[in-house]
C-alpha cells in the first residue's frame, strides 16, 4: 500500500505539470493551421508484454516469499474524444486517452512457503479488468512521454485457503482491487503504428474487506506495440482537432461545502491472527466527512476536512485483547480526526485524496501495531448529471502509514 499511495501521489505532481505543457500545446494547436480538424474520436488497441519484480517489503513477506519474478500481458481498447465528444476537461489536460482493457499477471515463478518449501501455497494467476486514462507530458515529433492510470478488479483462482493454500497470505481472496501505473516513451514509426517502452507498477489488495490482506506489489518493464483505427500521426506531433469543445455549465470558481455520509467496511487482523481461518466477519459501520473546499481551477479544488467515525465494532477489538492478554488500552468508537484535502475533476469523475491527523483515536492495541495518528485517504468519486454535478456516489480507502490499509467505505455526497 506504501508504494500504491506514493505512486498516486507522484501522479498528481505529474499531472498538474502536464495540465501547463499541454495547455500551451493544444493552444499552439488551435493556432496552427495546419491542425486537423476531422471532428472525428481517436479508436484505437494495444497489446503489451512485461518482466515484473514481486515487492516484499517488510520481514514477514521475506519469511513467505522465496522468488518475486511475474510477468504481465496486457490488451486494451482506447479512446480519445474528439469533436463533438469533445469537453472543456479534455481540452484542460491535454486530450487524454481513455481505456479499457484486460490484463493476465502470471505469479507461477512466485514461491510461497513458511517453512517446508515442499509444501508451497500458490496464487497462480490474477486476471484484471480495469478501465484509465493516459495522457502525455511531453510531445516532440513523431516520440511522446506519457504517464497511465489504472483502476480495477482482479480475479484470482488461488486465494488463501486454510486447507489447501494455507501460505498464501499474499491474496486473501478470490477478487482483489487492482491499481496500476506507468509512465512510457513512444515512437510513432507508421502513420497508424507505433511502439512504447515503459515502466509499469501494479497493486493488488482486498483493501481488509477480508483476510489476510498482505497484497501484492510489482513493478517493472514493458513493451507495448500500438494500432491506431485511423491516422493519427498529426495528433502524435501535437496536433489535433481545432479548440470546439463547450465549456462546462456546471463549473463554478468558488466556495463550496463537501459534505459526504456512509458506511465503511472492514474485517479485523485480531480474528484472522486467532482462528487463521478465511472465514473472517465484515463489519459496517457510519462515517462520514465535511470539508469546505475551494475550487481555482476547472480541474482542481482543495480544501479542509473533518472527519468523523462510529466504529462499533471496537468493542470486538476490546474483547480480542483480553483474550490475548492485552491491557492497559482505551476503547472508543468514535474516532475523530481533520484532514487536508485535494480533489482533481475529469468530466462527471473525480479523484480525492487526503492527509489527516487523528483528534480522537481509542482503537486499542491495533492503534499502536496496525495504526498511527496520521491517515490517508484516497477514492473515486461519480457525480450524477441531472444533479449539475452536485451529488455524487464514490468511494474511499482509508489507511495509515501510507502503507497499511484500514478500511474501504462507501459513500454518498452534495457539494453546497
Amino acid at each position: 500500500m506504501k508504494w500504491f499511495l506514493t505512486v498516486l501521489l507522484t501522479f498528481f505532481s505529474f499531472n498538474v505539470w502536464a495540465e501547463d505543457v499541454d495547455s500551451v500545446q493544444c493552444a499552439d494547436t488551435a493556432r496552427n493551421e495546419m491542425a486537423s480538424d476531422t471532428g472525428k474520436d481517436f479508436w484505437g488497441v494495444s497489446v503489451a508484454g512485461n518482466v515484473s519484480y514481486l515487492i516484499h517489503a517488510g520481514e514477514y513477506n521475506k519469511e513467505l516469499l522465496h522468488s518475486y519474478g511475474t510477468n504481465h500481458y496486457d490488451l486494451r481498447l482506447r479512446w480519445q474524444p474528439r469533436g463533438r465528444h469533445e469537453t472543456a476537461y479534455d481540452r484542460a489536460m491535454g486530450h487524454p486517452t481513455i481505456l479499457a482493457g484486460l490484463i493476465y499477471e502470471d505469479f507461477g515463478r512466485v514461491k510461497i512457503y513458511r517453512n517446508d518449501p515442499s509444501h508451497r501455497a500458490r496464487i497462480g494467476y490474477l486476471l484484471s479488468l480495469y478501465g484509465g486514462v493516459q495522457f502525455n507530458i511531453v510531445r516532440k515529433g513523431r516520440w511522446a512521454i506519457g504517464l497511465d492510470l489504472m483502476q480495477g478488479i482482479a480475479y484470482c483462482p488461488h486465494p488463501f485457503d486454510e486447507n489447501s493454500n494455507r501460505d498464501n497470505e499474499v491474496i486473501g481472496s478470490t477478487f482483489s482491487i487492482f491499481f496500476g501505473a506507468g509512465v512510457s516513451a513512444k515512437y510513432r514509426f507508421a502513420p497508424r503504428w507505433h511502439a512504447s517502452i515503459g515502466l509499469d507498477f501494479k497493486h493488488y489488495s482486498n483493501g481488509t474487506l477480508d483476510r489476510p490482506n498482505l497484497g501484492a506489489n510489482t513493478i517493472g518493464p514493458t513493451l507495448a506495440l500500438h494500432y491506431d483505427l485511423g491516422n493519427q500521426e498529426g495528433n502524435m506531433k501535437g496536433k489535433g482537432s481545432k479548440n470546439t469543445a463547450p465549456e462546462d455549465k456546471n463549473y463554478r470558481k468558488g466556495f463550496y461545502v463537501d459534505a459526504v455520509a456512509g458506511m465503511g467496511l472492514k474485517s479485523l487482523i485480531d480474528h484472522f491472527t486467532i482462528h487463521q481461518s478465511k472465514d473472517n466477519p465484515l463489519y459496517g459501520f457510519f462515517t462520514t466527512m465535511v470539508a469546505p473546499m475551494y475550487r481555482y481551477h476547472l480541474l482542481h479544488a482543495s480544501g479542509i476536512g473533518l472527519d468523523y467515525t462510529y466504529a462499533d465494532y471496537i468493542y470486538k477489538v476490546r474483547d480480542y485483547d483480553r483474550l490475548q492478554g492485552r491491557t492497559g488500552y482505551r476503547y472508543s468508537p468514535h474516532i475523530l480526526g481533520v484532514s487536508a484535502r485535494h480533489e482533481v475533476f475529469y468530466r462527471h469523475l473525480s479523484v480525492n485524496v487526503g492527509v489527516g491527523v487523528y483528534l480522537l483515536n481509542r482503537t486499542g492495541h491495533v492503534a499502536k501495531t496496525e495504526e498511527s495518528r496520521i491517515y490517508q485517504n484516497v477514492g473515486l468519486r461519480y457525480a450524477f448529471p441531472f444533479t449539475h454535478d452536485r451529488v455524487f456516489i464514490g468511494y474511499n480507502i482509508k489507511a495509515h502509514r501510507f502503507q497499511k490499509v484500514n478500511c474501504v467505505q462507501l459513500l454518498l455526497g452534495c457539494r453546497i
